[in-house]
């Protein structure tokens, strides 16, 4: 009977002790990242509330002055192919 009893302690204190190690080494980084993802997620959902608006690039002027130096260039004779080059901003279509 104590024998069982002695066991049974025993077997209840390591598992605390596993426990407590568990928690010691994954508990901080864990709830960290748990507050990192809700902020993410709190971000993305303020984000898509809030309406955006896109400009058209056709009608800006750099634009236009760049087009008209492409035409001139090809009618000179001296463009050969026209290549579309431009930054990750502007559309090219």
């Amino acid at each position: 009977m104590s024998l069982g009893i002695f066991l049974t302690l025993c077997i209840v204190g390591v598992d605390f002790l596993i426990y407590v190690l568990f928690q010691w080494t994954y508990g901080d980084k864990r709830a960290a990242m748990q507050r990192k993802l809700a902020a993410q997620r709190e971000a993305m959902k303020q984000q898509a509330a809030k309406p955006f608006l896109v400009s058209s690039q056709r009608g800006r002027p750099e634009t236009q002055a760049r087009l008209q130096k492409i035409r001139a260039r090809m009618a000179r004779g001296k463009g050969g192919e026209i290549r579309a080059h431009g930054t990750y901003s502007e559309r090219i279509a």
